[in-house]
């Protein structure tokens, strides 16, 4: 099944939100990529078709969250 551009964005974006949420509650080591598909509500291999590993998943979260502070402080300022 072939999904569109939105589609795709939609899974990555949720992929990332339950991997916060994984990553908040048991810490980087504890978290499971499994865990973290289920929550998103999809598989193991929609995490790898977005990140390499659970290393790239996070390094993605902390890219955002830093690019966030900056849009927040440029707005501040």
């Amino acid at each position: 099944m072939r999904r569109t551009k939105e589609e795709a964005e939609q899974t990555r974006q949720a992929l990332l939100d339950a991997a916060l949420a994984a990553f908040s509650d048991k810490g980087y080591q504890a978290a499971r990529l499994q865990e973290i598909a289920e929550m998103a509500g999809t598989t193991r291999g929609a995490i790898y078709h977005h990140f390499e590993n659970k290393a790239d998943l996070y390094k993605q979260l902390l890219e955002e969250a830093s690019q966030q502070g900056n849009l927040a402080l440029q707005t501040a300022v």
